[in-house]
């Protein structure tokens, strides 16, 4: 079946209206400002409203996976938005490598953290796992001016530690100066990733852990 993005995002955003509420909406605007549009539909809603599109359209492929993704994220609409990552979640094996710019681009122009971080652990941290050259991407988005991008450099590296051993070496290179940024999100990030790392390579965790001064 033939995709048409304009009228696949305008079902969804006209399903998703009447499935909100005008208090979720407002209570939504107050936590994401007004940058975004806000529809006041749930977080179950939008998990029906993307596996909906998955089940629709079963042979999508990467390219248009991705282009679609960009349609519902330049709506600037939270809801579209959240379906837009969670189809990316649910077909993250279509993500390759050089999707890297594409997924960046999201996680730096994101609204909401919880999103981010569903985007930064199972898509990122997929493709880390996936191709290892990834790193030093990771390095250098954890050494940029946006903290933003600092979370899901962190939350990537945790995804990829917790799902394979031998990688913690490649996270302490970059999280040590992390640990002194005053940003509590970052922090919660740290402090999983060194959780997930554990089950790996814990006496390497334990020992970053006492020399930055963090508790496990």
């Amino acid at each position: 079946m033939s995709m048409n993005f304009g009228r696949e995002q305008a079902v969804l955003r006209q399903q998703l209206t009447e499935q909100g509420s005008p208090e979720r909406v407002a209570e939504q605007q107050s936590a994401y400002g007004d940058g975004v549009k806000c529809l006041g539909a749930t977080a179950a809603d939008v998990a029906t409203a993307a596996a909906g599109i998955v089940e629709q359209f079963p042979t999508m492929g990467r390219a248009q996976m991705t282009a679609f993704v960009r349609t519902l994220w330049g709506s600037k609409t939270h809801e579209l938005r959240a379906v837009g990552a969670a189809i990316l979640v649910t077909r993250v094996e279509l993500i390759e490598p050089h999707d890297l710019a594409f997924v960046e681009g999201l996680l730096k122009d994101g609204h909401d953290d919880d999103m981010q971080a569903r985007l930064a652990a199972d898509v990122l941290g997929a493709m880390v796992v996936k191709s290892k050259r990834l790193w030093k991407d990771l390095q250098r988005m954890a050494k940029s001016k946006s903290v933003q991008l600092q979370r899901a450099a962190v939350r990537a590296a945790g995804a990829a530690c917790g799902a394979e051993a031998g990688l913690f070496e490649r996270f302490a290179k970059f999280a040590g100066p992390l640990t002194a940024v005053q940003d509590e999100p970052l922090q919660r990030a740290l402090d999983a990733a060194l959780v997930a790392a554990s089950a790996h390579e814990e006496a390497a965790v334990r020992a970053f852990a006492a020399e930055h001064d963090r508790a496990l």
